[in-house]
């Protein structure tokens, strides 16, 4: 009988529920299959420490892309080696990541999502405000919701 637990997160998460039901309805003997070996963790630590526990548990893991099975020697092995891999592409995009946006900065494009707010609408929140219009007013008339205003109108009060 198989059983499918999923969880649809990204990033580096460990509260993964799916996760968690899958752990508490496992028991020794089982095997768990999963597409890849860092779908088990976000980090080499947490890959191999949750094949290590799972092997103590008597519970082994297949993969389908590497096709590893932890039942065997050999397939231990190679899953703590695919885990240091798989540990070393994600640090590799990560730094690509972070050169792309430090040369995006550099080039005078702010990484993110553009403002809602431009400088001249800013300034022009402030002179309505300075005039005693109500935050809700002022909101309504620049077409933004009050958080946006009162968040740019905290970025130029700090």
């Amino acid at each position: 009988m198989s059983r499918i637990f999923a969880d649809k997160m990204f990033g580096a998460r460990d509260d993964r529920t799916g996760y968690r039901a899958l752990l508490d309805y496992i028991r020794p003997g089982d095997t768990i299959v999963v597409t890849a070996l860092d779908r088990l963790g976000r980090s080499l630590t947490s890959i191999v420490n949750t094949v290590s526990d799972l092997g103590k548990r008597g519970i082994y893991v297949r993969t389908l892309r590497e096709s590893i099975d932890t039942s065997t020697s050999v397939g231990r092995m190679l899953a703590g080696l695919s885990a240091s891999l798989a540990e070393y592409e994600r640090e590799l995009i990560a730094e690509r990541a972070r050169v792309a946006r430090q040369a995006a900065v550099t080039r005078g494009k702010l990484p993110g999502r553009p403002r809602k707010l431009p400088a001249d609408k800013v300034a022009l929140a402030l002179r309505m405000r300075a005039a005693g219009e109500s935050a809700p007013t002022i909101a309504a008339a620049l077409g933004v919701s009050r958080a946006t205003l009162y968040r740019a109108l905290e970025r130029v009060s700090s």
